[in-house]
């Protein structure tokens, strides 16, 4: 069998590369998004805003169950069960669902942060089902599952009771400012 002359393959190539792509029509520039890189962090939030939501991304929807447990390591699990069971006195409560990501985030930042200044120990966090989600999944829940998590002040959560959301809200044990 002889050999093929490596020019004449890359030119062949070449050639039929130019062939396939003379019908082609470049894309205009006018259509490229330019992304401008920040160093600096937003002039609207500031401290403790910042730090908050710095913890709270929502890059990646986890997969949840349908009810929801956490407890940090630490809380006693007699208290975890007052809570569980709802024999804990609720002090504040929050409705996001409806709400769209960045303004159920942002709700809930100030909404925890503002319960923890007024020494609140026990929330009801209302996210909803998803029953009205375009997929079909519950993105708030699964999202509020995550940052809850994801926020120290937070020591415990559970679903609710049926009375107060039950699958489509939890409550929140959080940490006493002293």
């Amino acid at each position: 069998m002889p050999k093929q002359d490596p020019k004449k393959t890359a030119n062949d190539d070449s050639s039929a590369f130019r062939d396939a792509m003379q019908d082609v029509t470049p894309l205009k520039t006018t259509n490229k998004v330019r992304l401008r890189s920040s160093t600096k962090p937003s002039t609207r939030r500031t401290g403790r805003h910042t730090a908050v939501a710095d913890k709270l991304s929502d890059d990646f929807i986890p997969p949840c169950d349908n009810l929801l447990e956490f407890m940090r390591s630490g809380v006693q699990r007699s208290l975890f069960k007052q809570l569980r069971t709802g024999k804990l006195p609720i002090e504040s409560h929050i409705d996001l669902h409806g709400m769209t990501r960045d303004a159920a985030r942002l709700g809930l930042q100030e909404f925890l942060q503002q319960a923890q200044q007024n020494h609140h120990k026990v929330v009801c966090i209302v996210h909803g089902k998803g029953y009205h989600s375009e997929d079909g999944r519950p993105v708030l829940k699964a999202m509020v599952n995550k940052w809850l998590q994801d926020l120290p002040e937070v020591l415990a959560f559970c679903s609710a009771k049926p009375q107060d959301g039950g699958s489509g809200a939890v409550y929140a044990l959080l940490k006493i400012l002293k």
